[in-house]
């Protein structure tokens, strides 16, 4: 059987289905499918209060297709800077290995906000 994984525009019904319902903010994503199943979505949240957040949102398994969900942080990243938004800010799930790796190597740097760790990126 071949494995065929793919990059696609994120949908309200992705997360419907991901989350048992919509976000209640904006958000430009994109979606993992792989054989046909959707694996995880990601990309940028726009709060209402101006943050633009990073976020993936994965299901269990999906570790398997680490180079598409790259491929899609790199897209989200390339879609900040084409927007022009100037920070992005993200949280690394302890429960993910190398999360903190990952968002360093899309340009994310560590730093501190009220005793948190938070990753942020400068466009």
């Amino acid at each position: 059987m071949t494995c065929l994984a793919r990059l696609r525009p994120a949908t309200a019904a992705d997360f419907e289905q991901l989350l048992g319902e919509t976000l209640p903010f904006r958000v430009r994503a994109s979606a993992v499918d792989h054989n046909g199943e959707l694996m995880g979505v990601g990309g940028l949240g726009f709060l209402p209060n101006g943050t633009v957040s990073a976020f993936v949102i994965r299901r269990p398994g999906s570790d398997r297709l680490k180079v598409t969900f790259h491929k899609a942080g790199l897209w989200t990243m390339k879609e900040a800077r084409r927007l022009g938004v100037r920070k992005v800010v993200a949280f690394a799930d302890p429960a993910v290995e190398r999360a903190e790796a990952w968002l360093e190597r899309l340009g994310f740097v560590e730093t501190l906000s009220e005793g948190n760790k938070v990753y942020v990126w400068h466009g």
